[in-house]
C-alpha cells in the first residue's frame, strides 16, 4: 500500500530468480536415468478449487503427464478467497487483492498465460490514529521518502534490510521446487529454506521479532501494526513470519491482475485438463489400494492419489479424513482442532469520505490507503480500489470505491461517520486467514503416507496467494516423488550456509 516508498534492494544484492511452472527438466532427467519405472496413477482427486487446489491441479498435470484423469471437487466458485465483488456495475477485488513483485509463481503464471498487470492511478497512503494523521505520504516519490525518513528515521532502513534479507532467503524456494524437492511438513519446508530462522519466527510474536531487530516501539505500533491490521486483521501479536510477509505486503513493488487475481486460478485450471465436479466432499476413506472420496450428494469415487486443498477447520471445511490418517499427528479434524480462522468483513462503499474526519475534500486529495494505528477503532483500514478492468484512458478516479475492513458488519451510523455521502454499499463476510497465536503449529502436508496430501497447513505459517501456490506445487511434487519412489527428494537437505544465513 505504500507506493514507491520503501527502499528495495538498496543494501542487499537481489538475485534474479525464475519460477519453473513445468518441472520438465526434473521429469526428463528422472526418465532418462530410469527412475520412472512404473505407470503413472490412473486417477487423482483434488478437493478444493481455490488458489492451492488450482496450483495442485496444474502442477500434477505437468508432472504426471496427459494420461492421468484429474477430478477437481469444488462446489462453489473457482479460486475461493481470491474473488471479486460487483459494485455499481463494476468488479473489484474482494479477496486476495495484491501480489508482491517477487512472488515468482504468480508472475510466471501471468506471463505464461497472457495476463496483464492491472492499471491504477497513484494515490497517497496515510497512517491514522482515529483523529489525526501520524503520516500522510505524497504522490511525489521524493516527498514521500522524506516524510517517511522524518517520521521513522533509521527504522526505515532497518526494516528495509530485514525485509530484503527475508525476501532473498524466501526466493530460494523456487530453485528448490524446480529441482523436484518436496517436504513432509511446513516445518521441514521452512527449515530447508532458512535453517531454524523461519521456524523461530513462527514461535514468537511480530512485536517481539521486530523489537529484537532494533525497531522502535513507535514504528512497530504505527508501521508494522498498521500493515498487519490491514493485511491480516490482527495485531502485532501474530507470529513473526506473518509480520514479515505483511511488511512485504505494504511495499511498493505490488501488483494485481487486470481482470482480477482470480484469473490466476482459472488459467491454471484451463490448462490442467481437469473435470470439475461441483460437489462438496464429505469424507475420504480407504478401499484396498484405492482412496474413496464421498460427496455430500452420496456419490462415491475411487482414486489413486488425493490432494485436500481446502482447510479442514471448524470455520472452513468439514471433511472427515480420520479413516485414512497415517497417524494422529497427521489427522486434521474440524471438530477437535481448537484453532480458528479470522472473520473479516469487507464493506465496499461508493461514496465520499467524511472531509471533517479525514481532512480532505476530493478523491485525489484523500489518501488512497488509510492504515490505522489504534486497535480500538471499529474499522481496521480503508483503501480506495479501482475496478479490476480499470483503464486510465477512459476511466477516472470516480470509478473507484472504498473498501473498509472491519471485524463486524458496519452499522448505518458507522457508515455515516466515515462517509459524507454514499450511493451504494456491498458487503463480503469471510474467514480470510488463520487467527494467529504463536507459537503456531506447523503441521504435516501428508495425511496418508500412501497418497493423501494436504496444502492448507502452510497457512499457519502465513496466508497469502504465493504461499498457496508454493504449497500446491509441494503437494504435486510430494505425490509424484512418493508415487515413483524418489525418496531422496523428500525432506532432503540442500543449499549453502549463505542462502540460509540468519536474518
Amino acid at each position: 500500500m505504500l507506493d514507491k516508498v520503501v527502499l528495495l534492494c538498496l543494501l542487499v544484492h537481489c538475485a534474479r530468480t525464475e519460477a519453473d511452472l513445468k518441472n520438465s527438466q526434473y521429469v526428463n532427467d528422472l526418465r532418462d536415468t530410469g527412475r520412472i519405472n512404473k505407470a503413472p496413477p490412473q486417477k487423482i482427486a483434488i478437493v478444493g478449487g481455490g488458489i492451492g487446489g488450482s496450483a495442485a491441479s496444474y502442477f500434477a498435470r505437468q508432472l504426471f503427464g496427459n494420461d492421468v484423469t484429474i477430478d477437481l471437487f469444488e462446489p462453489e466458485i473457482i479460486c475461493g478467497r481470491v474473488a471479486t465483488i460487483q459494485v455499481a456495475g463494476r468488479d473489484y477485488e474482494s479477496g486476495g487483492a495484491v501480489i508482491h513483485g517477487k512472488n515468482m509463481y504468480a508472475k510466471e503464471i501471468a506471463s505464461t498465460f497472457g495476463l496483464d498487470e492491472a492499471k491504477e492511478l497513484d494515490l497517497k497512503t496515510a497512517f491514522f490514529d482515529g483523529k489525526d494523521y501520524i503520516l500522510e505520504t505524497s504522490t511525489w516519490w521524493i516527498v514521500s521518502m522524506l516524510k517517511m525518513i522524518w517520521t521513522f528515521g533509521l527504522d526505515l532502513l532497518r526494516l528495509n534490510w530485514i525485509e530484503t534479507l527475508f525476501l532473498n532467503k524466501f526466493e530460494s524456494v523456487y530453485n528448490v521446487q524446480k529441482n523436484g524437492h518436496s517436504f513432509t511438513t511446513v516445518r521441514d519446508l521452512m527449515v530447508a529454506l532458512g535453517n531454524e530462522t523461519f521456524v523461530n519466527a513462527t514461535e514468537e510474536t511480530s512485536c517481539s521479532l521486530f523489537t529484537k531487530k532494533g525497531i522502535s516501539q513507535f514504528t512497530i505500533d504505527t508501521l508494522v501494526s498498521g500493515g498487519i491490521r490491514g493485511n491480516y486483521g490482527q495485531t502485532c501479536g501474530v507470529n513473526g513470519f506473518v509480520g514479515l510477509v505483511s511488511m512485504a505486503g505494504i511495499q511498493s513493488n505490488l501488483w494485481s491482475v487486470n481482470g482480477g487475481n482470480k484469473l490466476l486460478c482459472s488459467k491454471l485450471i484451463d490448462h490442467s485438463d481437469v473435470t470439475i465436479i461441483k460437489e462438496r466432499v464429505k469424507s475420504v476413506s480407504r478401499d484396498g489400494q484405492a482412496f474413496t472420496v464421498a460427496s455430500r450428494k452420496g456419490a462415491v469415487r475411487d482414486y489413486d492419489l488425493v490432494v485436500i486443498a481446502t482447510p479442514i477447520n471448524r470455520d472452513k471445511s468439514h471433511i472427515d479424513v480420520t479413516a485414512v490418517c497415517s497417524s494422529p499427528s497427521r489427522c486434521p479434524n474440524s471438530v477437535t482442532d481448537p484453532r480458528h480462522y479470522r472473520k473479516t468483513v469487507a464493506t465496499f462503499v461508493k461514496g465520499k469520505l467524511n472531509s471533517a474526519l479525514f481532512k480532505c475534500e476530493s478523491f485525489t486529495d484523500c489518501p488512497g490507503g488509510i492504515l490505522t494505528s489504534q486497535n480500538n477503532l471499529f474499522y481496521r483500514s480503508i483503501g480506495f480500489h479501482f475496478p479490476v478492468d480499470f483503464d486510465p484512458a477512459k476511466d477516472t478516479v470516480a470509478d473507484g470505491v472504498y473498501k473498509v475492513f472491519s471485524n463486524e458488519s458496519l452499522t448505518e451510523e458507522q457508515l455515516e461517520m466515515l462517509f459524507e455521502t454514499y450511493t451504494e454499499v456491498a458487503e463480503k463476510v469471510w474467514y480470510a486467514y488463520p487467527f494467529y497465536r504463536p507459537p503456531d503449529q506447523l503441521d504435516s502436508f501428508i495425511i496418508n503416507n500412501d497418497g493423501v496430501f494436504y496444502t492448507s497447513p502452510i497457512e499457519w505459517a502465513a496466508s497469502a496467494i504465493e504461499m498457496s501456490l508454493i504449497s500446491g506445487k509441494n503437494a504435486a511434487l510430494m505425490a509424484f516423488n512418493n508415487w515413483f519412489g524418489i525418496t531422496e527428494n523428500i525432506d532432503s537437505d540442500f543449499g549453502d550456509d549463505e542462502t540460509k544465513a540468519e536474518l
